[in-house]
């Protein structure tokens, strides 16, 4: 039985890296179209897709690459800092490996370097000059990335691109994605040799269409031909042994095996490289493949605290399988989210909008001179939703705001002041649990102390705001209560004459996923009457997944909406339940 060729660790040039089995698969098979559907947790775009960016870099030097988004904004504070965190992981400095979003300097294209083979290579500018360098990166091989998002798709116009790489796809319709495909094109005598071009990289964990997340590329299943792909990984794997044959060579300075591994090397690679060309990977994985990062610890926590169904899409990527009937917002869809709520002129102003701090003045559909209406609940996880009266017809919530142990109401009224700095009218009326009434007499109250967090500063000066509580003379508001006023508020033109309630999707993304997860349970009480609950299981998970894992942001929800004048408009409306809490 032959010995497997290993690699000596203190032989010069050598550098050890992490990466996962997953991410080293992905690395050797290396298709020009890659789809993976991804568990929580597995650096889908720190590691896999960083790494896979890199790589088109030294593959296809001057070429252009399509970052693509479902918001500008996602892309600039979102995917750009992840990409570059993975790059700066792998090595590369900002400022010598690559730029963002100005001219690179006259000295950054090397004459002749070498790439990742060990090759050298004139590199040089991108083949085109770019109209701007703005919210732009480019390598110091020449490859230069845009940003490119559904909610501006002018971004994208009038230009053509080798590869096109889009995050969380499931947030991506497939409509507006196809329209950057007649942009694969172009330099093909330029680009034609390598593998990558025309390629796609797509990247997300398991999508729920039941929230209104998109499945469509999951088609890409049928595109993938197994044995192509198993024919790659053998060719990779024989271009690693002749790869690390050579180094064993040319550590023992045995010029014979040295000729001889470098035959193998052009032997194999040449092999490699065809046999990508055209080539369709898709994988669904678990979160389990990162267990050496995450470690036991983090999945036995996990199974202690999370929801069965959370476990099987969030971690092990099975499709999601949670009925309406079973939602504790049944008529929650796509009419309830908006995904246009930026205004752009603001960041546009920055070279790469990594320095801007999104602020009110982004937000498309904030009045600035109309007062800010809130939902606070507090505990271990402390929420704030702040919106606005639109109209009669659309109530909208523009931002949602929390704190995680040891961040408190200090720190939570601090988060508010900062982003609404420069609304004029700065009224903030706060609808808080009822329950937080308790102590009002000597000022210890949580109701209390958010007033004065947002009315004076962290230094105790007193800010120009002023702070009304709503609900000092309210008792209880239960669970079902605000299940038969939701059943209305979630509907355009409801008989109860409520506004619809609109939501930001990007600005408020712990709560919406929050409500696409709270679950609905009944229970008989001492009358054996069944009421309505929420299920508040979740509200002991681990601190970090409480945002988007618990039902904790709806909470705060619940008390934004079930305003006296609201219930009011809907007495005498209230469900009955029959044995199949569905149906009312």
């Amino acid at each position: 039985m032959s010995r497997r060729r290993k690699i000596n660790k203190a032989f010069a040039g050598v550098k050890i890296l992490f990466g996962s089995w997953l991410s080293q698969m992905v690395s050797q098979i290396a298709p020009t179209h890659l789809v993976l559907i991804l568990g929580r947790g597995t650096g889908k775009t720190t590691d896999i897709i960083a790494k896979r960016l890199m790589d088109i870099c030294y593959d296809m030097p001057g070429a252009y690459v399509a970052i693509s988004s479902d918001t500008y904004m996602n892309a600039v504070k979102n995917v750009l800092p992840s990409i570059i965190e993975g790059w700066e992981r792998n090595g590369w400095i900002e400022g010598i490996h690559f730029v963002v979003g100005v001219r690179p300097p006259k000295n950054f294209y090397p004459k002749k370097i070498k790439n990742h083979r060990g090759e050298r290579v004139n590199y040089g500018p991108p083949y085109k000059p770019p109209i701007s360098w703005k919210h732009t990166i480019t390598v110091f091989t020449g490859t230069h990335f845009k940003l490119i998002s559904q909610d501006r798709p002018s971004t994208g116009a009038g230009d053509s691109y080798q590869s096109i790489v889009a995050d969380e796809i499931k947030y991506q319709a497939e409509a507006k994605f196809n329209k950057l495909s007649p942009a694969l094109r172009g330099e093909f005598v330029r680009f034609g040799h390598s593998p990558y071009y025309g390629s796609t990289t797509m990247t997300t964990d398991m999508p729920n269409p039941n929230h209104g997340e998109h499945d469509w590329f999951l088609r890409h299943k049928k595109s993938m031909r197994k044995q192509q792909i198993k024919a790659i990984l053998y060719a990779a794997d024989e271009l690693n042994k002749a790869r690390i044959d050579r180094m064993k060579a040319e550590e023992d300075k045995d010029h014979e095996a040295l000729e001889k591994a470098d035959r193998d090397i052009e032997k194999w690679d040449k092999e490699w490289r065809k046999l990508r060309k055209d080539s369709t990977f898709f994988y669904v994985a678990s979160s389990f493949v990162n267990i050496a990062i995450l470690r036991v610890e983090y999945f036995k926590t996990i199974l202690k605290k999370m929801n069965v169904r959370e476990i099987l899409t969030s971690i092990l990527s099975i499709p999601p399988t949670l009925e309406k009937g079973q939602m504790f917002y049944p008529n929650l869809g796509a009419k309830n989210f908006y995904s246009d709520g930026y205004k752009y002129s603001n960041i546009d102003k920055s070279n790469d909008g990594r320095d801007i701090e999104i602020n009110s003045l982004d937000l498309k559909y904030c009045n600035p001179d109309q007062p800010l209406k809130a939902g606070l609940d507090t505990g271990k996880m402390c929420s704030l939703v702040i919106g606005q009266q639109e109209s009669l017809k659309i109530e909208r919530i523009l931002k949602f705001f929390h704190t995680l142990p040891p961040e408190f109401l200090p720190e939570l009224g601090e988060q508010v002041r900062v982003f609404f700095n420069h609304h004029r009218n700065k009224v903030l009326k706060v609808w808080h649990d009822p329950a937080n009434n308790q102590w009002q007499s000597v000022g210890e109250d949580h109701a209390t102390k958010f007033k004065k967090a947002i009315e004076y500063d962290l230094e105790g000066n007193r800010t120009d705001w002023d702070c009304q509580l709503m609900n000092r003379e309210r008792g209880t508001i239960y669970h079902q209560t605000e299940y038969e006023l939701m059943l209305q508020m979630m509907v355009e033109n409801n008989t109860a004459g409520l506004p619809l309630l609109m939501i930001d999707q990007n600005e408020c993304a712990p709560l919406k996923s929050a409500m696409q997860r709270t679950e609905l349970i009944m229970k008989i009480n001492r009358k054996g009457e069944k009421t309505l609950h929420k299920d508040k299981s979740s509200e002991s998970l681990p601190n970090d997944m409480l945002p988007f894992y618990s039902t904790n942001p709806t909470d705060a929800l619940k008390y934004y909406v079930t305003t006296i004048e609201n219930l009011e408009l809907i007495a005498g409306e209230t469900v009955s339940f029959g044995g199949d809490p569905s149906i009312h």
